[in-house]
């Protein structure tokens, strides 16, 4: 019969308590000591792990590498050749013809024709004597009030 209260060092976690510690099975916290990722101490007849850097020590031992294959799979990408990943990626002709679409809406928002109305009309509100920048803030109230007056002038 076990005691009802922990009669173990402090330093030291049965396989439960690394196992709620670290947020995995019990089942788990075996394997990695069968498989020699964990080292363990028989303590009154139970395997006992020490607490010290826990997570870092299964942690550390137990994630992929990003440069070793999954399942003794190598990467495709590692058996192309030079020529061949070459002609895999994709020409400056094949990305210009991906961003036409994005460059003729960028294009159509700069030469849009009602802001052209809306330079004139402003141009004809503030005459030809307006200050150029930088204004003050008397200067940028009407300002505001005459690019307002003009967008509705030219129907936007």
């Amino acid at each position: 019969m076990k005691p009802a209260y922990r009669t173990l060092p402090d330093d030291w976690l049965t396989v439960a308590e690394s196992a709620q510690l670290l947020g995995i099975s019990k089942v788990s916290v075996y394997k990695a000591i069968n498989c020699g990722r964990l080292d363990y101490r028989t303590i009154e007849g139970r395997k006992c792990i020490e607490r010290r850097d826990l997570k870092t020590r299964y942690w550390g031992s137990s994630q992929r590498m990003a440069d070793r294959p999954l399942h003794g799979l190598a990467s495709p990408i590692a058996e192309l050749t030079d020529e061949a990943l070459a002609a895999a990626m994709p020409t400056d002709a094949d990305l210009a013809a991906a961003m036409a679409p994005i460059d003729r809406w960028i294009e159509g928002q700069r030469q849009e024709a009602n802001w052209e109305r809306v330079a004139l009309l402003l141009t004809e509100y503030l005459g030809p004597t307006w200050p150029g920048p930088p204004w003050d803030g008397q200067q940028v109230n009407t300002l505001a009030m005459a690019m307002a007056l003009a967008q509705e002038g030219a129907g936007g």
